[in-house]
């Protein structure tokens, strides 16, 4: 029985995921998210929503006004769909502490995937030696500061329409 949804299955961290024993891949693309719904009622057995998609471009202008609209519309249609039915389990980053590349605080895979198996309810660090708790945007440039706003939106859905949840705000993973 699969019983935990790995949204973002297909990127690094994702994929890592998917060799997790429960795990099932929701092909359900952020250009797509209408399409949660029906998903899920394919998909009864599914209690956990491992969530570590993300939308921005390969090349170009990675992040910008269209990819932000683009993840709220997805956040939006997944909590309709899911909302106090499943544990969620959202991959943010510490880019909302204002960090980039100025804290750099590799982490593997494995490390992140058992902190997604936690049990706890809230918001925390990943790796949890990470003691940031204030927000800080204005030193962060045009693309850092779309996906800081993209992923504090994203946390403020989870904690508006579940209590059933984890954020775990992530620095570096190892590739």
């Amino acid at each position: 029985m699969d019983n935990i949804a790995v949204i973002g299955a297909t990127g690094l961290l994702g994929k890592h995921m998917m060799k997790c024993e429960g795990t099932v891949s929701c092909d359900v693309r952020f250009e797509e998210s209408e399409k949660f719904s029906s998903w899920f009622k394919d998909h009864p057995d599914v209690d956990t929503i491992w969530y570590v998609a993300r939308a921005c471009r390969k090349s170009g202008v990675r992040r910008d006004f269209s990819t932000f609209m683009l993840e709220k519309k997805a956040m939006l249609n997944l909590m309709s769909s899911v909302a106090n039915k499943c544990r969620i389990v959202y991959a943010s980053t510490k880019v909302v502490y204002g960090l980039t590349d100025n804290d750099i605080a590799e982490t593997s895979c494995d490390y992140v995937v058992k902190q997604f198996n936690q049990t706890a309810n809230g918001t925390f660090n990943c790796p949890i030696d990470k003691l940031h708790s204030s927000l800080w945007l204005d030193g962060l440039g045009k693309e850092h500061k779309i996906y800081a706003l993209t992923k504090l939106m994203c946390e403020s859905y989870i904690k508006k329409y579940t209590n059933n949840f984890m954020i775990l705000r992530i620095w570096d993973i190892q590739k």
